[in-house]
């Protein structure tokens, strides 16, 4: 009978439960937001759902590997036998490329969020991150699958003739450290132009909270960093991999969880309105009485203040729409004007006449 004394399996397994349920309730509500309130969906959408469906799939291999021996002590594994050690050794395998596959996909979709914010500085900046992020994250995925030479040497490593293989070691200190500042540049792109909004100060702290909830991501991988190097050189190798892989777990679900946020805003408009609150400087709303801004910015109409950050639209079913940013506290309403001159939402939730800064786009339909 194997004696097992003291494992760190049964903690992995529970904060991996725990993070892939958080992720079901977080893609939920993305989805039910954007598609059922908003109604429309962007290639950010997209990307953050293919993330969550590799973050299940490197949960799922997560506890297989618990079962096989993750987090309990090397000898105790060694118990178990070989073939289970070799399946423990083949779990971790696929884990790695799961991991590497879901971070990367994460931060495509905050890049692709970001070319939606309707500043073209920003939007410049993104489209070159994320080419460095795409092929950061094939080079580390492909890595992983090819680390050895035949594949299989990967999870067999005694087989004969003895498998060739990249510095596993030097590997994952690399990627750790790759990730981590990929992750703060990504996260420090809008910086400048939350610096730029022309909001009170109240409204520009909230908006560069919603949007440096990232960095919490940031903080798990370097929390996880901190175990990697007593990993690579332990004598415990089932042991030591504990703490750094429930922390990637971690990692990648708080990453989806606050690249999601800002998509809850129309949840909390339409069922928590009192929650989020509005905003008023005093001023009265008259007719015509709107003003004009670059596209992208946060105009002043009328006393009071527009509280968000316009974003281009999705989709557009007419030759030309028109974003209206209210000077309403609670964020960006749209106003779409079809070729028959027709308006549309002039009048807020509430019922009240709101003031509004309109700003013309022309789309061509042949883009869409």
């Amino acid at each position: 009978m194997v004696m097992d004394y003291g494992s760190q399996g049964p903690a992995a397994t529970a904060i991996s439960i725990v993070f892939a349920v958080m992720t079901g309730v977080v893609i939920s509500l993305r989805l039910f937001s954007r598609i059922y309130i908003v109604r429309s969906t962007g290639l950010d959408d997209i990307l953050m759902v293919i993330a969550a469906v590799l973050s299940w799939a490197f949960i799922a291999m997560t506890v297989l590997a618990v079962n096989h021996g993750l987090g309990a002590h090397y000898e105790v594994v060694l118990q178990r036998g070989p073939e289970n050690f070799l399946t423990y050794l083949k779990i971790v395998y696929f884990s790695s490329i799961f991991y590497n596959a879901t971070l990367c996909f994460i931060k495509l979709s905050v890049l692709a969020l970001y070319m939606r914010l309707g500043d073209e500085i920003l939007r410049r900046m993104s489209i070159g991150m994320m080419g460095v992020i795409a092929c950061q994250g094939i080079a580390f995925v492909l890595t992983c699958i090819f680390q050895c030479s035949p594949v299989r040497g990967a999870w067999e490593p005694t087989m004969t003739p003895a498998p060739v293989c990249v510095n596993i070691n030097a590997f994952y200190l690399s990627n750790a450290a790759l990730n981590i500042v990929t992750d703060l540049i990504t996260y420090a792109l809008p910086v400048r132009m939350i610096l730029n909004l022309q909001t009170p100060l109240k409204q520009k702290i909230a908006v560069g909270v919603m949007f440096s909830l990232g960095f919490f991501a940031c903080i798990s991988s370097i929390v996880r960093m901190t175990f990697v190097p007593s990993m690579l050189v332990s004598t415990d190798p089932t042991w030591a991999i504990g703490p750094p892989m429930y922390w990637s777990v971690i990692e990648t679900n708080i990453g989806i969880l606050a690249a999601s946020i800002p998509s809850f805003k129309p949840i909390a408009r339409r069922y928590l309105p009192r929650i989020i609150g509005e905003y008023s400087s005093g001023g009265r709303s008259y007719p015509g009485a709107s003003s004009s801004r670059n596209f992208g910015k946060i105009s002043n109409t009328g006393g009071e203040w527009a509280g968000s950050m316009p974003m281009k639209p999705v989709h557009a079913r007419d030759g030309i729409t028109t974003t209206v940013i209210t000077s309403r506290g609670d964020g960006l309403e749209d106003l779409s004007k079809t070729s028959s001159g027709s308006e549309q939402s002039l009048v807020s939730n509430t019922g009240r006449i709101t003031q509004s800064t309109q700003i013309s786009q022309k789309v061509e339909n042949s883009r869409l």
